[in-house]
Formats: C-alpha cells, sequence, structure tokens
C-alpha cells in the first residue's frame, strides 16, 4: 500500500484497532516518511475521540439532573477515551513495533580470503564481495535512506530507489549515490580506501556528510597520504576484474599486488628482502582459478625473485 494511499478512513479503522497488518505497516511507513504527517495523525486522532465523546453523550441515559448523575456521565466518556487510547497504543505495539525491530536488525557477510561472494540486498541492489571482505546491511531498508558498511572490497550495482539516496560507509569515507555501479576498496589496518565509478554519479562525503568529491564515470578518487586524490581513467572498469575472478596488475606496485594475491589465494605472503622487488609488467592480468605459482611464474618473468613455501604456516616467503 502506498503511502500516498492513507485515508482518514484507514485511520479510523486503525484506530478501532480493526486495521489489516498492510494497513498498520502502511501507516507506520506514511508517519515516518514526513514530520507533518505525525501531525496529520494526532490531528485525526483527536477528532476521533471528539467524536468517541460526542456519541457517548448521545447514547448515555439521563435518567437524573443531579451532579452526580453528570459526573457519572463524564466519567463513562473519559473511560472510554482512555480505553480507545489505549486500544489505538497496543495497536501501534502490536502492528508496528515489531516492524521496527525487524528494520532495525543488522546482517553481516563475510567473505574469508580465497573465496568471493555475490548476493542481493533487500532493495535490490546487486553486491560481490572480494575476498576477505565483511559488508553489514539492515535486514530492512528504512523509508529514507539505504545505507550499508564495507570493510574491504566490493562492486555495487545500486537498484533504482527513488528519492531514497544509498550510502556506503567505510572507516575513511562515506560514498553516495542514487542508482549507479561502482567499486569501493576500505581496509582501515592498510590504510587503503578508493572508489571507481562505472556507471552513474557518486558523491565522497567525510563523516560529517558533506560532500568532498564527486565523481563522473572513468573516474576514481584514492586515499593518498591523508587526502582524496581524483584521476581520470580510460575504461576502468578493466581495471576491477577481480569479479571475474582476474587480478589487473596495471598501476600496482609489488606490495599493492602481494596484499591482493594474499586476499585472492587466501595465503600469507612476507617480503624478506632489503629493496622490494621492482616489476615492469604491463597490462598484465593474472586468472586467480590458474593458482598461485602460475602466478609467481608471471611476475618472476619481470622482476629479480625468488619464492620459498612453508605449508606449515601457509606461507610464501618473498626473497632475492
Amino acid at each position: 500500500m502506498k503511502m500516498s494511499k492513507i485515508t482518514t478512513e484507514i485511520l479510523v479503522r486503525f484506530f478501532e484497532n480493526t486495521a489489516s497488518k498492510e494497513e498498520n505497516d502502511a501507516i507506520a511507513d506514511w508517519i515516518e516518511s514526513d514530520p507533518a504527517h505525525q501531525e496529520i495523525f494526532n490531528r485525526e486522532l483527536q477528532m476521533h475521540l471528539q467524536l468517541l465523546n460526542l456519541r457517548a453523550l448521545d447514547d448515555a441515559p439521563v435518567r437524573t439532573s443531579s451532579p452526580k448523575s453528570g459526573i457519572r456521565r463524564v466519567a463513562i466518556v473519559a473511560g472510554v477515551a482512555a480505553a480507545l487510547v489505549a486500544g489505538v497504543l497496543l495497536s501501534w505495539f502490536l502492528g508496528v513495533a515489531p516492524l521496527r525491530e525487524e528494520a532495525s536488525r543488522m546482517l553481516a557477510f563475510h567473505t574469508e580470503p580465497g573465496q568471493r561472494a555475490s548476493l542481493t540486498l533487500p532493495d535490490g541492489t546487486t553486491v560481490e564481495l572480494n575476498s576477505g571482505s565483511t559488508l553489514e546491511y539492515p535486514a530492512v531498508f528504512s523509508k529514507r535512506e539505504r545505507r550499508v558498511r564495507i570493510e574491504g572490497e566490493a562492486m555495487f550495482d545500486v537498484a533504482e530507489g527513488g528519492s531514497r539516496p544509498f550510502y556506503v560507509e567505510t572507516f575513511a569515507y562515506d560514498v553516495k549515490v542514487l542508482g549507479t555501479r561502482f567499486n569501493v576498496e576500505a581496509d582501515e589496518e592498510a590504510g587503503i580506501f578508493s572508489t571507481a565509478l562505472i556507471e552513474g554519479s557518486v558523491a565522497i562525503l567525510d563523516k560529517q556528510e558533506t560532500e568532498i568529491v564527486a565523481l563522473e564515470p572513468d573516474q576514481l578518487v584514492v586515499l593518498y597520504e591523508g587526502r582524496l586524490v581524483k584521476k581520470q581513467a580510460r575504461n576502468i572498469e578493466a581495471r576491477y576484474r577481480w569479479t571475474d575472478g582476474i587480478i589487473n596488475c596495471n598501476g600496482l606496485s609489488f606490495g599493492d599486488l602481494m596484499r591482493k594475491f594474499e586476499k585472492a589465494f587466501g595465503v600469507n605472503i612476507v617480503i624478506a628482502c632489503e629493496s622490494v622487488p621492482e616489476v615492469s609488467y604491463q597490462r598484465m592480468k593474472i586468472n586467480v582459478c590458474d593458482g598461485i605459482s602460475h602466478a609467481f611464474s608471471l611476475l618472476q618473468r619481470t622482476a629479480d625473485f625468488s619464492v620459498e613455501y612453508d605449508d606449515t604456516t601457509n606461507t610464501y616467503l618473498i626473497t632475492r
């Protein structure tokens, strides 16, 4: 039931505790959507109480005009009105409180290193979650906005939500969007934050919800030395092929690539060199399905390093 369908008749049924569950839920959403609706609700309730008072006075038998009788009639009316208010509050609690409880319940979805997953949120938004990532989201989105939180990396394809914006919260900044496809990476321990826009438009907000950067398609923003840097990139979607199980090495340092290896293959990697190996790969892509040994052999064609594996700790040691 749409909020625009809330009528006096529906409110009366609610006041009399005869409204359906669908009508109770619709009234709750309607009141939440606009403070003015709460005023309308209060006004309609007051009018309903006044009408009930008049009906009670009309129906009450007049056997005597003594003051005691008049006091008794007033007491009866007050009792009826109080019972109605109690009924309304009980109806609100029974019909609406469970919805509020469900809406406030948060869910968490986590992928272990070496795993990826895809899930659909309650509003129809699809999220592809990279290895070693956690997504938190409500069981039911509110009627004003949609908020989730990411730790790790995820690709979002946000469903249209009308006037309800979609927010992705991270440790550093938040991303606001109405409907689009974008990639977010947020690793608080490593101090990594980035957002890349593929379709639509997004805004990067600080924790006071002030807009810092706005992105257009084929643009990305990265956190570098404590500040956000916006960059232009051609065919930006090709950089984020991890959704297909492919690591795009272009633009990554050796250390950055090893961090991606750890998550993609579910291993530990220790670089035990006085200086990090320099790499000269260009447009190199690594298919995770081929395994980490194949990935290292490809890198060794462009960089001078050796690899030793300790199966007791599942650790690869990088040496020269």
